[in-house]
């Protein structure tokens, strides 16, 4: 509650500053002074006077591109007192608007209306940045991938397009910052304005085998959901359902999970051969790179090879090579926890999930995914699990006195053996299974962390990193589709190139014609 208050408190001041800022400037057009400080009257009120139209108010109050629409909104009233010239757009745009106080208290302001408003590059890069800032928040994403979790699923590299829509598009958390500032500088945000969770509708639920765009969950950096880094992953444990590995293959209540017919799940596998593999082979026969794996000569002559990914694809073919001796996974026996410590503390960025449990990426589990609604017991065998969700993810105060013997939790300063879930969460794998960072290690993954669904690989760069590529650009992953259960993926960029080619003579011509007809 007391965030309303602090947002109710701001929007008044802000209003206020905005009435002393234009009321001449409102009286001047032919409005009565005093709207200019009544909230939401005063943009109504003032589209008519720059002639915008009136659906435009619904653009002031959206988080992110609100602000940006008040800067359009002042060079606009500036124009139509004259103030035509760019170098007063880019005054208006570097005061963040204060300028207009200039104009409104300087001698009797004229108003000449929007007739004299002339377009410029200032105008027009605020409004392309509008528009830009309303597709990324609330429709469509742009993310390049930069780690291999996912290979060969998704490459390091993909750029990929996130739809935000069918699983109801988040409005931001962090409403007041810079448009696109995580490329970029990502304190570019004020941290303390932050609002409450919440999801416009969408029509389809997250499903199970979704690729799924979310939030890293225990990101240390930054508190705020929408600041944290995005990370891709497979949706594999649904709230409600039980997950486990055995020996390194994934069961979801107690069924063996079958991956979509597009997804290249890989693991790790020692391979020995007769002779050695050359680089070339392995990347062009299975896209492997020298980095990918450590190769060495044994005793009795034979070579071996530890392969960090490998699919199922990739086994059977080097199984029917008759210079292979035998392909192996590698897996880590059951018992064996996967911990890191550091300066005698656990890391729990690196320590399996939860911290007290003997599990390994191999052998993990069976782990329960909770939903809204579920109310789990809270003791010492079971907070490790819980606690993020009670701390962290859903604001409650934690505390426990485990003096005398005794293991008392105190969730809100009651004390308790319970506690009720508030939203549901999800469990997140990547196909690159032995070279994944997923919930495996920072658990579950809450509703309102989830960004969206990637639905098209737009471009792809990894062959600029790759020191075994023979090509700088992976031409056939450019606007191809994913997550959508089909293995044979198909360019389209030859139509979008096409498309693009028309569009552009299409411009072209319609200029041409236009001048030629005013001409005369």
């Amino acid at each position: 509650m007391h965030v309303l208050i602090y947002w109710l408190i701001g929007f008044i001041i802000a209003n206020i500053i905005f009435g002393a800022a234009t009321w001449k400037l409102y009286k001047n057009a032919g409005k009565q002074a005093i709207q200019a400080y009544i909230p939401f009257l005063n943009i109504w009120k003032g589209l008519e006077i720059i002639h915008r139209p009136k659906w435009w108010i619904i653009l002031f109050y959206l988080p992110i591109v609100g602000p940006i629409f008040w800067l359009v909104f002042f060079v606009d009233l500036g124009d139509s007192y004259g103030k035509i010239e760019t170098k007063d757009k880019v005054i208006m745009v570097l005061t963040l608007g204060l300028y207009i106080f200039a104009v409104n208290y300087s001698d009797n302001p004229k108003y000449l209306g929007p007739e004299k408003r002339k377009p410029t590059f200032v105008s027009s890069l605020i409004f392309a940045l509008v528009l830009a800032t309303l597709v990324h928040n609330w429709f469509i994403q742009p993310m390049i991938v930069p780690t291999g979790s996912m290979e060969n699923t998704i490459k390091i590299g993909d750029a990929l397009f996130v739809e935000k829509v069918s699983h109801g598009a988040r409005v931001p958390m962090t409403p007041i910052g810079i448009p696109f500032s995580e490329f970029i500088y990502r304190d570019g945000f004020i941290d303390k304005a932050r609002l409450p969770y919440m999801r416009i509708p969408g029509w389809r639920d997250l499903k199970s085998n979704d690729i799924v765009v979310f939030n890293y969950p225990t990101d240390s950096i930054y508190n705020a959901i929408d600041r944290k880094d995005a990370y891709v992953k497979r949706l594999v444990g649904l709230p409600g359902e039980t997950v486990q590995i055995r020996n390194g293959v994934l069961y979801v209540n107690d069924k063996k999970f079958i991956p979509k017919k597009d997804a290249q799940v890989q693991h790790a596998y020692t391979v020995i051969v007769k002779t050695p593999f050359s680089d070339k082979l392995l990347y062009d026969n299975f896209g492997i790179i020298s980095t990918d794996y450590n190769a060495a000569k044994q005793g009795d002559g034979t070579f071996i090879y530890q392969f960090a990914a490998l699919t199922d694809a990739h086994v059977t073919a080097m199984k029917s090579n008759a210079n292979v001796v035998s392909v192996e996974p590698i897996l880590q026996p059951v018992g064996e926890k996967t911990e890191h410590i550091v300066n005698g503390k656990i890391d729990s960025t690196n320590t399996i999930f939860p911290v007290n449990k003997n599990w390994n990426p191999d052998q993990y589990g069976p782990l329960y995914i909770p939903k809204r609604g579920d109310v789990v017991d809270i003791n010492e065998e079971t907070l490790a699990q819980y606690i993020n969700i009670i701390r962290r993810y859903e604001n409650n105060t934690l505390r426990v006195d485990s003096t005398n013997g005794k293991f008392d939790v105190f969730i809100n300063d009651q004390k308790t053996n319970k506690y009720e879930i508030k939203q549901n969460y999800y469990f997140m794998v990547g196909d690159n299974r032995n070279q994944s960072l997923d919930a495996r290690f920072f658990g579950y993954v809450g509703e309102d962390h989830i960004i969206g669904r990637p639905i098209m690989i737009w471009a792809n760069m990894n062959g600029m990193f790759e020191p075994a590529a023979p090509k700088k650009f992976i031409w056939n992953r450019f606007f191809t589709s994913i997550n959508n259960d089909n293995p044979d993926k198909t360019s389209y960029g030859i139509y979008v190139l096409i498309a693009l080619i028309g569009w552009i003579g299409y411009d072209i011509v319609k200029a041409r014609k236009e001048k030629k007809k005013n001409k005369y």
